[in-house]
């Protein structure tokens, strides 16, 4: 858009489910002006290009399990986007230390989404001028980590259900696969900062659903998790990203390794099935599995018996609504335009 009496929102991208995320957001403030920065990490990119199609800065890489590499990835991207981003008024991301940090810097109003109450959130929870989190998570855990009082709202949902309130399936997505009838296997975030040396156990999954003759649309993270695939039959990896809304909605079963995947396929009411590698559930995947809409264990074998009896569910299609409903209003009463 090219108005220059508007305001700006800078929405900010570093990792593959903040696309789907922030585009209800993105579509609902399209008559502002938008700028647009994207970490490189596993298919953010190509997801963004797919589905957003716009002009945006590629800032920062992931820098792996390196705690250290992390630490200095963080800062080295924090500078960058200091020095090269244009002009901007607000600063909408999910999570987001470095962007958070930018905009405290220019004396920008910092809006973040989140629903890791584990993970450093004190990287950037003094710096957002309003916080969304989902109710389910104890609201003294958030103030402890710096998010501030009357900074702080909470939604009756969860996350996810933002952007699956207007979701509608792509027709034309299963001509794009070898075969109609499949289940997801997403690997663990092995790289990723909740992870203390475990194994995957991806080898022993593939094998087990390939006995079964199952399907497999396998969605490898990093290179070396293409290694775990080797000589698996009726087994496709897609060379191009997928909307992970589709491959959930047209899916058997999702087995994933972290959260996001196997919350879309749970609301959604596709049987999900985490062997999440944190060393503690997140509140938001415990809630649904005290609900049974997610099955976890670390156990392949578990993993499959539960498969073997699983059945899809009819979603709470009003859910997601109201949680839009919420957040949007919340954003404009904010923002103010």
């Amino acid at each position: 858009m090219d108005n220059k009496s508007a305001k700006t929102i800078w929405f900010d991208f570093t990792n593959v489910p903040h696309v789907n995320f922030l585009l209800p957001i993105i579509k609902h403030f399209d008559h502002l002006n938008h700028v647009y920065s994207i970490r490189d990490f596993a298919e953010t990119k190509s997801l963004f290009e797919k589905l957003i199609a716009r002009e945006y800065l590629l800032i920062g890489k992931h820098k792996g399990q390196s705690k250290i590499l992390k630490v200095l990835g963080s800062v080295n991207r924090t500078f960058k986007l200091q020095n090269s981003l244009p002009k901007f008024d607000i600063k909408i991301s999910v999570g987001g230390d470095s962007s958070s940090v930018v905009a405290k810097l220019r004396g920008k109003k910092s809006i973040t989404f989140d629903d890791n109450e584990k993970a450093p959130n004190w990287r950037y929870s003094r710096f957002s001028d309003l916080a969304f989190w989902p109710d389910v998570i104890d609201r003294k855990v958030l103030l402890k980590q710096g998010f501030k009082k009357n900074k702080l709202f909470q939604y009756s949902g969860f996350k996810e259900d933002l952007y699956l309130a207007d979701y509608k399936p792509d027709e034309t997505f299963l001509s794009t696969l070898p075969f109609e009838k499949y289940v997801v296997v997403r690997p663990e975030n092995i790289q990723a900062n909740y992870v203390d040396g475990q194994n995957s156990i991806v080898p022993l999954l593939l094998n087990s659903l390939e006995k079964l003759n199952k399907n497999i649309l396998y969605l490898p993270r990093y290179k070396h998790d293409i290694e775990y695939a080797k000589n698996i039959s009726n087994l496709f990896t897609p060379t191009a990203a997928l909307n992970g809304l589709d491959v959930c909605y047209n899916a058997e079963a999702v087995f994933t390794g972290a959260g996001t995947m196997a919350r879309e396929a749970a609301c959604m009411g596709v049987p999900a099935f985490s062997f999440y590698t944190g060393k503690e559930l997140l509140t938001v995947d415990k809630k649904m599995i005290d609900q049974e809409w997610i099955y976890f264990s670390r156990n392949h074998s578990d993993l499959i018996e539960k498969f073997k009896t699983s059945l899809k569910r009819a979603p709470n299609l009003e859910r997601p609504k109201e949680v839009k409903k919420q957040i949007l209003a919340k954003l404009d009463d904010f923002i103010g335009a």
